[in-house]
């Protein structure tokens, strides 16, 4: 279908919203994305509906009613960019239909507070903006998600859910610790972590920390020196390799008891010279060399040596204390 020029047609337009309790909490389609629909309806200042045919339609949305400032722009949640969706919709007696967040995703964080829809037809501003209420249905919605996401972003949890369990009962705001790279669009990015850190199997470890000057109740009074191979600098979520502590090893080889070592030779000390030395002859060679055989004894090998010994090898695959194991999340949203 033709877009039509709006100015060409001489007439006054405006909006008129069939659905005025619109969820914000919208509706989660086959795609599993959040969505809101709603129809609408486009009048000349007449009353008479536009002519049928293909209009654009740039949908954001606003805190404010009719303010025109940057403040009063809402952004996409981790993004200054302004939450804006463009689509060529057909108009039929002056009625269209859309889903918001089929073309630009949705995020609960974007509710946080007043809404306003502001709707330009053909780069035309319909005002003043449509404001999104509640449906009675929505405020338990709206309960049930307060309850649900309890803590705050970033906190760390365990259970003994698995993250399908988990989900049911915690909400999408939460995710396991496993190394996922987070989208602009969740509420920890826009505060600087864009990845997470992947804690299975980890045991956790508190960071060390300066004392900071300060009367402030959040800033460390006490400085910590307890991970030698780590500082306060160190990014947290950082993963430290397994390692024992230096340490040694002492043992001693059994008793043998007395024992000689051969072979040796059997001798006899000879110091007939007088000169203060024994001349050692051998029993073999000089058969008895004018001595008795009981003159002659067994010479030992006495010089200094070492026995090397080696441990058995003993233990598991890792160094580790007794402990139970759970899931792992974060709060992201």
């Amino acid at each position: 279908m033709k877009h039509l020029n709006l100015s060409s047609l001489g007439v006054l337009i405006y909006f008129a919203l069939l659905l005025s309790n619109v969820s914000v909490f919208g509706q989660n389609t086959d795609d599993g994305k959040p969505k809101i629909s709603f129809q609408g309806v486009l009048k000349t200042a007449s009353g008479e509906p536009v002519p049928d045919a293909e209009y654009s339609f740039a949908f954001s949305f606003w805190r404010s009613k009719d303010g025109t400032a940057n403040a009063d722009k809402l952004p996409k949640i981790g993004s200054n960019e302004q939450w804006v969706e463009t689509v060529d919709l057909p108009v039929a007696g002056g009625i269209y239909s859309h889903n918001l967040g089929s073309i630009t995703d949705l995020n609960p964080q974007n509710f946080n507070g007043p809404v306003y829809l502001n709707i330009k037809v053909n780069n035309k501003d319909i005002l003043p903006r449509t404001e999104f209420t509640y449906s009675p249905y929505s405020f338990s919605v709206a309960s049930a998600q307060k309850v649900v996401c309890s803590g705050a972003v970033g906190d760390i949890k365990y259970s003994i859910l698995p993250p399908d369990k988990f989900k049911n009962v915690n909400g999408d705001c939460w995710v396991p610790l496993d190394g996922r790279t987070l989208s602009d669009t969740d509420e920890l990015y826009s505060l600087g972590v864009t990845t997470l850190p992947n804690a299975g199997g980890m045991f956790l470890r508190s960071q060390d920390f300066n004392a900071v000057s300060g009367t402030e109740s959040w800033k460390p009074k006490n400085s910590s020196d307890n991970d030698p191979d780590r500082d306060p600098a160190t990014v947290p979520g950082s993963v430290q390799a397994e390692a024992l502590k230096a340490h040694n090893h002492t043992g001693t080889t059994d008793n043998d008891g007395t024992h000689q070592h051969g072979p040796h030779k059997t001798v006899r000390a000879d110091n007939d010279d007088n000169d203060g030395t024994n001349n050692y002859v051998t029993y073999d060679d000089c058969d008895y060399c004018g001595y008795e055989k009981e003159d002659f004894y067994v010479k030992a090998n006495s010089s200094q040596h070492t026995h090397n010994f080696t441990t058995n090898n003993t233990g598991g695959t890792e160094t580790r204390p007794k402990n139970l194991n759970f899931w792992i999340y974060i709060r992201i949203n």
